[in-house]
């Protein structure tokens, strides 16, 4: 970007085009021709319009990158492309799940909901962005010792900070583990990927839940819980029940345009370990290696399929 671009209309929409192009790391898997777009949405820009105008253009042209790590922010609209899991079930009812298994029995350390259901311990984590300590988590998983299983619920889940979804997570392994390799945009050419950094996870210095484990997930499983449940899915002792995972294998970075609205979009490709020769781009979602759904009719009875699927298991 030039020292002083200037504020206008075709500029800040240049701008926005050319960095995403060079930086934007899922062109090749979503089979965007970003060029296409660029000349769809290059002819709707003129010096002149309305703010209200440009934002509809450059939300148009955001939007198709189909990606809901990307957002351009306006003091008076945000941009966002929630299709990933606005198109899928649901599979989740928080009252539901409130009243009939937590019950006013259970018991809160930061933001981990905890108790145990017909001698099976059971966790609900609503949000990566909601902390808890290390002592919390030690208190939760000494509280499960001698249980069947555990389940670790993270459904509707969408994301946090990644060093919560790597606390929690090495609370549940009995060893370590290549998990995912991450990769960064190394230029501007759609395939150029560089820095690759791989991640192995093992059992934390603290309490760990040493039996299996049953992982909760559906469509609103996003960014951080994505990688949450991408962490897990190459242990033995770990069983993801439920929908796939939303996706968001990403990180994104943040950038300013001339006019001062924010933007920003994924600028590192995940790779999901499935063995030491077989990688999974994470961006797509996780899949469950039991797949269940919950049905409106399930909630309206009083039954969640998915939470009875993982109860079962350890019974």
């Amino acid at each position: 970007m030039d020292e002083n671009p200037a504020n206008n209309a075709r500029e800040n929409f240049e701008i926005l085009w050319q960095t995403v192009n060079d930086k934007y790391t899922f062109f090749e898997l979503k089979n965007i021709n970003w060029d296409s777009v660029y000349h769809h949405y290059d002819t709707q820009v003129y010096n002149g319009m309305s703010e209200q105008e440009l934002f509809t253009v450059l939300d148009s042209m955001l939007f198709d990158l189909r990606d809901g790590h990307v957002n351009l922010t306006a003091p008076f609209n945000m941009s966002r492309n929630w299709q990933w899991y606005l198109n899928y079930p649901d599979n989740f009812s928080y009252e539901l799940l409130e009243r009939k298994y937590l019950t006013n029995a259970h018991k809160i350390a930061g933001g981990l909901q905890y108790t145990i259901i017909d001698s099976v311990g059971y966790i609900y984590h609503a949000s990566f962005s909601r902390g808890f300590t290390l002592e919390n988590l030690d208190a939760v998983m000494t509280y499960m010792k001698g249980t069947k299983g555990l389940i670790v619920d993270v459904r509707n889940n969408g994301g946090g900070y990644l060093n919560n979804a790597f606390a929690l997570a090495q609370r549940l392994v009995t060893e370590e583990k290549l998990a995912m390799v991450t990769f960064e945009k190394a230029g501007a050419e759609k395939d150029n990927m560089g820095n690759g950094l791989g991640y192995s996870l093992g059992p934390s210095d603290g309490v760990n839940y040493k039996g299996e484990v049953a992982i909760l997930t559906n469509r609103r499983c996003y960014s951080a819980t994505n990688t949450f449940a991408a962490l897990l899915f190459p242990f033995d002792n770990i069983t993801q029940i439920g929908d796939q995972t939303g996706g968001g294998g990403g990180i994104p970075i943040d950038n300013e345009l001339p006019n001062g609205w924010q933007y920003r979009f994924s600028a590192t490709i995940s790779l999901l370990a499935v063995d030491d020769t077989t990688f999974y781009n994470m961006e797509s979602g996780i899949p469950p290696q039991i797949l269940e759904q919950t049905t409106p009719a399930n909630i309206a009875n009083g039954k969640d399929p998915i939470l009875e699927r993982a109860l079962s298991r350890f019974q």
